[in-house]
């Protein structure tokens, strides 16, 4: 009997201590943000885009700094988009200033016409090797010439490593 109450007294003084570091890492380790500040940008300037301009950027870039090891970040775009009727606003990304990629991260189209200006958004999933890296989304109107785009607000998120 005298070894069973030592042992119900140590699983208890334990249970004890490891609910305390808990509580302690909890409240003194800090938070660790989904989205840490230089991994977003946002935008709020009116830009217009027509069919014959080609790739522009959207005007926000994010860096993300994989550390010493390559994985995939994702890419999270939304933004207020309106398009002409039969034209379509498609999406690309730049990775540290190299060419616009357009459907190899994921899906490029972000808008087609409607009636009322909508918020559109996509995601991509980009592999990047070690180190820091700069993804930048650009924009292009896909239809006849003379045909246009309009974005009044949005954000651009990378999330990549995080503690």
């Amino acid at each position: 009997m005298r070894i069973r109450s030592h042992t119900r007294r140590t699983a208890l003084t334990l249970t004890a201590a490891a609910l305390a570091g808990a509580g302690a890492t909890a409240v003194l380790g800090g938070s660790a943000e989904a989205i840490p500040a230089p991994q977003k940008s946002c935008s709020f300037t009116y830009k217009t885009i027509s069919s014959n301009q080609g790739w522009q950027p959207m005007g926000m870039n994010v860096s993300v700094d994989n550390g010493t090891t390559s994985r995939k970040v994702v890419a999270q775009l939304a933004a207020d988009l309106g398009v002409d009727t039969l034209a379509e606003v498609r999406v690309g990304y730049s990775i540290d200033g190299g060419p616009v990629q357009e459907r190899v991260y994921g899906p490029a189209n972000l808008a087609n016409h409607d009636e009322y200006w909508e918020t559109r958004s996509t995601i991509a999933v980009i592999p990047l090797a070690r180190g820091t890296h700069t993804v930048t989304p650009y924009w292009r109107i896909s239809g006849s010439p003379g045909k246009n785009g309009y974005f009044q607000t949005g954000c651009f998120t990378v999330e990549g490593r995080t503690r």
